[in-house]
């Protein structure tokens, strides 16, 4: 047996397609590093520079679910590779923007590219996951979260040596990346397997309290990507460290993605998203009052703890639409991306009047009532079959 069929054989789905959700996400995380040196080209507020990203959410929020519901109904496996496109050849623009309305227009276009490729990845991993499916989103999020963490770095370096218009280097890798993963799926004729359950409802009571959960969520870990990099800039730091930083903060996130999903399949996914939301928020308020090596030990902790949850989430919403997964997986993440982006606009505008800190703490909240918010979701490890596993 090759690697690569091995690989699939335990996770369910190509790893090429964890490779194209790190491109992708790379692109759309690419602006939060370029952001301190816009606000500085543009003369840009914290409140426009939160628009900046509200924008890009907002596209994104906006078309995933209608394109996952689509998804659902034409098995569009295409959109793959297309949203990677469009998403890095916009972003990669963003770089040479010359002005602050053309800016916010190319990223707005790569949301809307980002939105296409995440229903029908998310469908093929959910449908192919079979009973670790939390272990399996969680290895295709470490995926993206590899990507959101390479995104601010990756800034940082092209601008520190090639300037603004470095960002076009992104233009060649998405076009590949694009190209090689339709090769693949062309070359494998792959398609994922359909759930065999074709009567069950949805659960709206429970997809709209994770949708709650996700928006108190959102608003936290959206404005902490977001501004990071500014907060360490507003302190002295030089753009590269600070970049670095913040990537090093959505890097280890990483060990969250895999983590939470892995012991969801196993001590129940309301147990991990109540523990991540609320130790997540108390350990990045201890970040924010401490120094030296104990600050960034702290804040690493509160991205792998944060993180946790995500993967969770989204298996838990799925497991609640098993007949409309491309459907509820677009609308979770792109309600959670929309919210974020009306958080971060609203940090933006808490900042300029009550300063970074202050702002911070505002997030610290939004996770603490997700994560209680948590305590009402059903005690169980999977949602299968229309009932639930109850844990003892």
């Amino acid at each position: 047996m090759t690697e690569t069929k091995a690989a699939k054989s335990k996770t369910g789905f190509s790893p090429f397609l964890v490779l194209g959700h790190a491109v992708n996400d790379t692109s759309a995380n690419l602006f939060t590093g370029l952001l301190p040196v816009f606000t500085s080209l543009f003369g840009l507020s914290y409140l426009l520079a939160g628009l900046v990203a509200m924008v890009f959410n907002i596209t994104s929020c906006i078309m995933q679910p209608l394109l996952g519901r689509w998804f659902d109904r034409t098995q569009a496996i295409w959109l793959l590779e297309v949203g990677i496109a469009v998403n890095c050849v916009a972003m990669s623009l963003t770089g040479i923007a010359p002005n602050y309305t053309t800016l916010l227009l190319l990223v707005g276009i790569a949301g809307l590219g980002s939105a296409a490729f995440h229903p029908p990845s998310f469908s093929t991993v959910v449908r192919s996951g079979g009973p670790a499916r939390g272990r399996a989103m969680g290895i295709f999020l470490s995926g993206g979260n590899t990507g959101y963490f390479l995104g601010p770095l990756v800034a940082g370096v092209l601008v520190s040596t090639l300037g603004l218009p470095g960002s076009l280097v992104l233009l060649p890798i998405g076009l590949v990346t694009a190209a090689f993963l339709f090769r693949i799926r062309v070359g494998e004729h792959h398609s994922a397997p359909q759930t065999t359950d074709q009567t069950r409802p949805v659960n709206m009571r429970l997809v709209a309290l994770l949708a709650t959960i996700t928006a108190f969520r959102s608003i936290a870990t959206q404005s902490i990507v977001t501004f990071l990099p500014l907060y360490f800039v507003a302190r002295g730091e030089p753009l590269l460290l600070a970049t670095s930083i913040a990537s090093l903060w959505l890097g280890i996130g990483v060990l969250g993605q895999l983590g939470g999903g892995y012991l969801s399949d196993r001590v129940g996914r309301r147990s991990v998203i109540v523990v991540s939301l609320i130790a997540g928020g108390l350990s990045f308020y201890a970040f924010l009052n401490s120094s030296g090596l104990i600050s960034v030990l702290l804040l690493a902790l509160s991205g792998v703890l944060l993180y946790a949850s995500w993967s969770v989430i989204v298996v838990m919403s799925s497991e609640a639409a098993p007949n409309n997964v491309g459907t509820v997986t677009g609308f979770m993440l792109g309600f959670s991306v929309g919210v974020g982006g009306f958080g971060a606009l609203g940090f933006g505008a808490a900042a300029d009047k009550l300063g970074l800190d202050f702002a911070f703490t505002l997030t610290i909240a939004s996770a603490l009532v997700g994560g209680l918010m948590a305590l009402l979701l059903p005690r169980s490890k999977r949602l299968e079959s229309g009932k639930t596993t109850t844990l003892q």
